[in-house]
């Protein structure tokens, strides 16, 4: 069997502080219980941004509310 190499760093305490506040916001705005499946969904999304590399909270919960898609009409 071969070995797996992982290129991210694990995620410490500080950083699920973070993330966990981004989602328990995110939860709060919408209405959406900590433990539904959209929130999970939220936070496997959450976590995905943040292992790419984004670390600034206000673009982190830009990215889970989906604005960074947002275009205006022309």
């Amino acid at each position: 069997m071969g070995t797996i190499f992982w290129p991210k760093d694990p995620l410490d305490g500080n950083d699920m502080t973070l993330l966990t506040s981004i989602l328990r916001r995110w939860c709060e705005r919408y209405q959406v219980e900590l433990t539904a499946e959209e929130s999970s969904r939220k936070a496997k999304e959450l976590v995905e941004w943040f292992e790419f590399g984004v670390k600034d909270p206000v673009e982190l919960e830009e990215l889970i509310d989906d604005k960074h898609w947002l275009v205006s009409r022309i």
